[in-house]
């Protein structure tokens, strides 16, 4: 089997997986259309973009390698998110501690230390699913 058909066959899947969660997972018509928070353990298509500035977080923490930076009506602060369809390296358990003016939606923005690898990262697919939610405010 041809080694370009090899590589070409993986992705060509997880487009289609990625173009049917967004589809189903699509509602409203025209204009921006708010979305609800995420279930827990339910799967969603995201765009992934990368950052490499600043100090400290939305949540008042330092930042650091496992934060990104989410859009807080679709993952609040301190959810719990299992990333994947991404390279091997960024498939992981991230917590969410940041927003950002840019980050809206289904978008998370990955913390990076590096700022070339972060922007060699560019904007990319991937799925998000929780596994934990922030604890609800105190009275």
């Amino acid at each position: 089997m041809n080694l370009s058909r090899q590589k070409s066959e993986p992705v060509s899947r997880l487009l289609a997986a990625v173009a049917l969660a967004a589809l189903l997972g699509s509602s409203g018509c025209a204009g921006r259309v708010s979305s609800p928070a995420m279930p827990s353990q339910q799967t969603n298509a995201f765009v992934a973009t990368a950052y490499c500035h600043g100090s400290i977080t939305a949540a008042g923490t330092k930042v650091r390698e496992g934060i990104v930076a989410a859009d807080p009506s679709v993952l609040p602060l301190g959810t719990v998110i299992r990333v994947g369809g991404l390279a091997q390296r960024y498939n992981r358990v991230y917590h969410v501690m940041d927003t950002g003016r840019a980050v809206r939606g289904r978008q998370i923005d990955v913390y990076m230390r590096n700022c070339s690898e972060a922007i060699e990262f560019g904007r990319r697919s991937a799925v998000v699913s929780v596994i934990g939610r922030p604890d609800p405010p105190s009275r």
